[in-house]
């Protein structure tokens, strides 16, 4: 089985608009005939077996179905600590590798208060398994877009908490790591909320890893692949970005990002210019937010998440604001709220990594 990655060469301008040029990089191999070590994974991901991994899900019962993606189904398992866990068990296909593997990179080195804990994994034969920690009050897209008649409202506090979290753990997949991470498929699916609303980021099945010397990752067949730090923020860490400020839409009108689409495809302009009319056109702006926010106080607050969510969606991706800039702006909203702690919100002891990509211990998939 082979897998091709590409990346982002370069910025290009046509017509007055940055054009990002994609070009393919060295396809990595994987030979699962002959057991190669094909990636350097972390020693604290366990690693379980299929065995118990049906038990825990009742032989994978479909009544034990708690979501359906992509790539994979997700159940609730107890396994035999007797703790809930969620357990992703991806398609049988073999175009899923590269993705099982993305996420085992990134999740095994990171360890934060927003993002999703990675608790095991299994390969057996054909099957590909993740294990995670059971977050009890599912994603972000199913309180924002909730069925009729289902009782699921975000209150504005609580919305201010999920993008505060959101940001801060997108500065330290940007920021604070000792490689660098891109998340690369941000959405409100993407996001999980606890008990108490804090939101963790999953989905990294598309994520890239780098240093920040620029090596991106080894390949069994000692490969290296490189990619220029202006590349590197533009054509991905602004992705992220942009991505961020559909999500700060989606909080702010209810609606889903296609439809957040149409508003901006009806009114004949970008979605950048349909967003400084609405802050222009007080009308129209309480035409759209989510009929929940209004009339409760908060329009101010929703205006000035509105302007910081057009930053994030600027065309240029060099006029977009870093991560860490987002995330100092908004908790601002969240000091008002009591949802920041102290000055240590982003302190080292919250990460765990390896100091270097040389310190991972080569773990063998088969």
């Amino acid at each position: 089985m082979r897998t091709r990655a590409t990346v982002l060469t370069a910025s290009r301008k046509k017509k007055g608009k940055e054009v990002d040029q994609v070009t393919p990089l060295p396809t990595v191999g994987f030979d699962q005939e002959k057991s190669i070590e094909v990636f350097k994974l972390v020693r604290m991901t366990p690693r379980m077996s299929l065995a118990e991994l049906s038990e825990a899900t009742a032989n994978f019962n479909i009544g034990n179905v708690i979501g359906l993606g992509k790539i994979g189904m997700m159940y609730k398992g107890v396994l035999s600590n007797g703790l809930p866990h969620a357990i992703k068990r991806l398609h049988d296909s073999q175009s899923l590798e590269k993705q099982f593997v993305s996420e085992l990179l990134a999740l095994g080195r990171l360890k934060h208060n927003n993002i999703v804990p990675l608790l095991g994994y299994c390969k057996e034969r054909k099957e590909k398994l993740l294990v995670y920690k059971y977050i009890s009050n599912g994603n972000l897209y199913d309180w924002l877009h909730a069925a009729k008649g289902k009782d699921k409202i975000l209150e504005w506090p609580s919305r201010i908490k999920i993008a505060m979290g959101i940001a801060r753990g997108l500065v330290l997949l940007h920021h604070e790591c000792n490689f660098r991470v891109v998340h690369l498929n941000l959405s409100s699916n993407s996001i999980l909320l606890d008990q108490n609303f804090e939101p963790k980021m999953s989905n990294f099945g598309r994520s890239i890893i780098s240093n920040f010397g620029g090596e991106m990752f080894k390949n069994p067949r000692g490969n290296n692949i490189f990619i220029g730090s202006d590349v590197w923020e533009l054509g991905y860490v602004k992705k992220d970005v942009y991505d961020f400020g559909i999500l700060l839409l989606e909080l702010i009108i209810g609606k889903e990002s296609i439809e957040i689409n149409n508003y901006a495809n009806n009114s004949n302009g970008s979605l950048v210019d349909w967003i400084a009319h609405l802050l222009t056109s007080s009308s129209d702006f309480y035409n759209v937010i989510d009929e929940s926010l209004i009339g409760r106080g908060f329009e101010d607050e929703i205006f000035e998440l509105l302007r910081i969510a057009y930053t994030c969606l600027k065309l240029f991706p060099s006029q977009r604001p870093t991560t860490l800039e987002l995330y100092n702006t908004i908790r601002i909203f969240g000091e008002k709220y009591c949802l920041t702690s102290d000055s240590e919100a982003l302190r080292q002891s919250e990460i765990t990594t390896a100091s270097t990509l040389c310190e991972i211990v080569e773990a063998e998939i088969t």
